[in-house]
């Protein structure tokens, strides 16, 4: 776990623990419950629609309602552990460790990436985005990714989801957008550098630029470079937080822009509360865009709209070079994808432009 002020991650003791208290929403999950609980040949005892183990191995019987018993995701969401050490009271504080049985899962899950935040191996791989009109590079997108005791590489997914399920989403949110500080100083990288944030995770926008323009400063790199981009990896909760985020950076001098606009995460609800300096257009508009016509109907509507208030206009995921016709010559001014590169920590300065012949031009 690691709270907003922590500068190290750590797991704290709430899973050492004596005694488990559940309860449950309805009388059906609490009979699935109990059924499951007398297959494992666990003890426990019944008190309205709580359940209390009364065996000497809590953490086995929670694993094996985690794991092994015929539970669904959703009832496993709603299932609410409270786990207690010996003699410990439910106080205030006792109950702050509640949590469903899906969360205990995930924050169990994936050992590897415990032993990756406990060390901070989190490295940046840079994504270029290319200017449709100059044909040349523009910048690059930051993507984290940790990398575990073997040398594999651990998704952005996986961490950031088992960071969710620790309470270090403050912790690894202000990691990577450091790290792809320093790594982008490092390479000497050109160009504007877009880097994600996570709008939940951003208690106070003073205190996340601080740091960022700490490291900017320690490492002598030029901080208005930076675009801050809301990534796709959680819902936006607080509509309004996010707005004073967003109205913070820009007070600041800083550019912002929305990514995966046209997905469910982010709508043209969003597009219109929030005015971002800078829109992405999700991949999945764009790939095959050339031969869905609906999909080219909802892209020339969004840069028509993103031009008339000066909004720049980013095609995500080009991997053909139809594509890459259509979207250049429907407004968008930035292009990326594989069409140009992967993501790489080591990426590209010098990129190509498709031959004509490829692109129709």
């Amino acid at each position: 776990m690691a709270c907003k002020d922590c500068t190290q991650f750590c797991v704290a003791e709430e899973y050492e623990f004596d005694r488990v208290l559940i309860s449950v929403p309805s009388r059906e999950i609490l009979n699935l419950l109990v059924t499951a609980l007398r297959s494992g040949g666990f003890q426990f005892e019944v008190e309205g629609k709580s359940v209390k183990h009364i065996g000497k191995d809590s953490a086995s019987m929670l694993r094996y309602l985690a794991y092994k018993a015929d539970l669904s995701d959703f009832q496993r969401r709603e299932i609410q552990l409270l786990t207690l050490r010996t003699d410990e009271e439910v106080t205030f504080d006792a109950v702050r460790n509640l949590q469903t049985l899906d969360k205990y899962r995930r924050s169990i899950e994936h050992p590897e990436v415990k032993t990756c935040l406990e060390n901070g191996r989190i490295e940046t791989h840079f994504q270029p985005l290319i200017d449709v009109e100059s044909r040349s590079l523009h910048g690059f997108e930051a993507l984290s990714r940790g990398r575990g005791a073997s040398g594999e590489l651990i998704p952005p997914g996986i961490l950031f989801d088992y960071a969710k399920a620790n309470n270090a989403t403050f912790f690894l949110d202000r990691l990577t957008r450091e790290t792809a500080i320093r790594s982008a100083a490092t390479l000497d990288l050109p160009g504007r550098i877009f880097i994600n944030f996570l709008p939940n995770a951003i208690y106070d926008p003073r205190q996340c630029l601080r740091t960022t323009l700490r490291i900017a400063n320690e490492t002598n790199f030029d901080a208005s470079r930076i675009v801050f981009e809301v990534t796709e990896t959680e819902r936006i909760e607080d509509m309004d937080h996010l707005g004073r985020i967003f109205d913070y950076y820009r007070h600041n001098g800083f550019k912002v822009a929305l990514d995966d606009v046209g997905s469910g995460y982010a709508g043209l609800n969003v597009l219109i509360d929030l005015m971002p300096d800078i829109i992405k257009v999700d991949r999945e508009i764009i790939t095959n865009i050339d031969q869905n016509p609906l999909k080219q109907s909802i892209f020339r509507g969004l840069t028509t709209a993103a031009r008339e208030q000066g909004i720049e206009v980013v095609a995500e995921g080009v991997e053909t070079s139809e594509e890459l016709e259509f979207v250049a010559s429907n407004g968008a001014h930035f292009v990326q994808g594989f069409l140009f590169a992967k993501p790489n920590a080591n990426p590209p300065v010098s990129l190509n432009w498709p031959a004509p012949s490829r692109v129709g031009a």
